[in-house]
């Protein structure tokens, strides 16, 4: 990505996000909160980012794309970015699915750590700047936990609570929201 369009981001060393991601979620006073808040807080950035990642591509502004186009598009930029390898997909057009095999902060988990926190803030913050409602995100599996990826569900904070109340009583998450939304 170049930095030249969007001078305020910058590239840091894994080992200091590691250890940056270790004392928030030790500090007293909410860690995991405060991560995520921070990767929301930073979300704008990144879009930005990606919009002129498009712009210089040739590509229409990211509102514009169709969800297919928009879904390969983000994709390759969060892939390009050191993300891991991202998918976005829609689950019966009420909620947004997003996996990340390889996925950067699951990779930085120091022992009995979980969640990738800094993630679940910027997708939300991100996918955010496109919707016209305030958009939650959801970590439904973690890479640290052994499978192969870290999966996440967004849509707006009813659709994630009736979600996640459905997985709490055992139901497949994938029969989450086919015509109920």
């Amino acid at each position: 990505m170049p930095t030249t369009e969007a001078p305020e981001l910058i590239g840091l060393a894994q080992r200091t996000l590691r250890d940056l991601r270790l004392r928030v979620a030790g500090a007293s006073g909410g860690g995991p909160d405060a991560l995520r808040e921070a990767g929301y807080a930073g979300a704008g950035s990144l879009f930005d980012a990606f919009e002129s990642w498009l712009s210089e591509r040739g590509s229409r502004k990211a509102e514009d794309l169709p969800i297919d186009e928009f879904s390969a598009r983000a994709a390759e930029f969060f892939q390009a970015a050191g993300w891991g390898r991202v998918t976005f997909r829609s689950l019966h057009d009420a909620l947004a699915v997003i996996d990340i095999e390889g996925c950067w902060e699951a990779q930085l988990h120091g022992e009995g750590e979980s969640g990738c926190h800094l993630t679940i803030g910027t997708l939300a913050g991100f996918l955010g700047c496109l919707a016209d409602y305030p958009v939650a995100v959801m970590e439904i599996e973690c890479s640290v936990g052994g499978t192969a990826r870290c999966r996440f569900l967004a849509g707006n904070a009813d659709m994630l609570e009736h979600a996640y109340e459905r997985v709490s009583r055992g139901e497949e998450w994938e029969t989450i929201g086919a015509g109920e939304f």
